[in-house]
């Protein structure tokens, strides 16, 4: 499967973390993405434990939470790719989980180099300012 390497306007909405800025300050933000950052490889690595040892529940799970914070990064491509890799689980179609995690772990990369620019919040927030 080739991969495509993923824009930064297409990885993240500045908008979405910009909102967030708002509502409770770029230090706040910051942290997030620090957090988000260094959780990136448990969560790939639950994927794919859950994908090698057959574990439909645990790849749910570990789909969902990754959902949630990739919603919340403004990863909207991310988020919905961890929504078709949590029915690939419910579906038991490991051929696409395996796909699945593949182009997350992509995806996922390509958001980090975003996420972690220097003032990457600040501009975010910024950027929602002027929208508003």
């Amino acid at each position: 499967m080739k991969l495509e390497p993923v824009s930064p306007d297409a990885a993240v909405c500045a908008q979405t973390l910009g909102k967030l800025c708002s509502e409770v300050g770029p230090e706040s933000v910051n942290e997030f993405i620090a957090q988000f950052r260094s959780l990136w490889p448990t969560r790939i690595e639950r994927l794919r434990k859950a994908l090698a040892s057959n574990d439909a529940a645990g790849g749910e799970d570990a789909a969902l939470s990754l959902k949630s914070a990739a919603t919340m990064a403004g990863a909207h491509d991310l988020a919905a790719l961890t929504v078709q890799l949590h029915s690939a689980f419910r579906g038991g179609d490991t051929t696409l989980q395996g796909e699945l995690i593949c182009r997350i772990e992509h995806a996922g990369n390509s958001i980090l180099m975003v996420l972690t620019e220097p003032g990457f919040a600040e501009h975010a927030l910024g950027a929602y300012r002027q929208s508003v």
